[in-house]
């Protein structure tokens, strides 16, 4: 039993995380458990633009746009003044909110409310809006990139780089900015706030946007973009605090933009002023899942 016992200390030692080291592996198992729920980014399996006023849809090539799986046409989809209107063949069981539809205006992703989520066994689909165009979005819960997902390549937990920030309104409230998204789309949204931070004794500011009340939505680049991390940059929420103007940039919790999981995702890019002349390794790495 003795000869044990220096294992059982160095199985302690190691296993003994302090609470900040807790907290981000509880963070990353939440993420990792929303990206392989059945809806989450690895199961976009389909991305589909509305060129045209009228699209028929289904698993034949005689469709305008061609599903994976399913009936030889699940019918069509139309252009209208109002939005998108389905409509689908009698002989085809698809449900929205659980009942079966013929025919229904499909609300988009820029909807108040949500977007209309259609689905038919092992699929669902909806609308998108990206600038005037839109998207018909097809996800697949037994989608092999989902299936194949069991962890997030990362880079090991480091609290230095967990920095405070300075949140910082613009001059303007009316100061917006413009980037493009990996459609080639252009982008104009208006800035929430400026974010500066030192590193290295270098005074640096990221642009962040609204992604709610409560959390920026910032886009990073830096110089292990492209090397060990996505090329298209990363993402990072941090919460928002109205009260003392101090914001905290956890870089261990930049993630991968929804592209790493999925070809037929259309994420933003990173503007110019986001682009970060030094390497954050932290956060997470860039995988290869298709």
């Amino acid at each position: 039993m003795l000869k044990y016992i220096p294992y059982l200390f160095a199985f302690i030692i190691l296993s003994c995380h302090s609470p900040y080291e807790d907290e981000v592996l509880e963070w990353r198992a939440q993420r990792l458990a929303e990206l392989q729920s059945p809806y989450g980014w690895p199961s976009v399996v389909a991305l589909f633009h509305l060129k045209n006023s009228l699209a028929y849809f289904g698993r034949s090539d005689k469709n305008d746009f061609i599903i994976p799986k399913g009936p030889s046409s699940f019918g069509f989809l139309m252009k209208t003044d109002s939005g998108v209107v389905m409509n689908t063949y009698q002989s085809v069981y698809v449900q929205v909110n659980n009942e079966p539809v013929r025919q229904i205006l499909m609300k988009s992703d820029r909807d108040a409310e949500g977007p209309t989520m259609a689905s038919y066994k092992s699929l669902q689909w909806h609308i998108i809006e990206r600038g005037s165009n839109y998207y018909l979005r097809v996800k697949d819960t037994l989608s092999e990139y989902r299936t194949n997902l069991t962890t997030i390549s990362a880079y090991p937990i480091n609290e230095d780089y967990r920095i405070l920030a300075k949140a910082i309104d613009t001059d303007n409230p009316s100061d917006s900015i413009s980037y493009t998204n990996i459609l080639g789309l252009n982008i104009v949204r208006p800035i929430a706030a400026l974010l500066e931070f030192t590193w290295n004794d270098e005074i640096y500011r990221l642009t962040a946007l609204d992604n709610d009340s409560s959390s920026y939505f910032v886009m990073v680049h830096d110089r292990t973009s492209g090397i060990s991390t996505y090329g298209g940059g990363r993402y990072l929420y941090p919460e928002k605090n109205s009260r003392s103007g101090v914001v905290v940039l956890d870089f261990n919790k930049l993630i991968n933009p929804p592209c790493v999981f999925t070809p037929y995702a259309t994420c933003p890019l990173p503007p110019k002023v986001n682009h970060l002349p030094f390497e954050i390794k932290a956060g997470e790495k860039n995988m290869h899942l298709y």
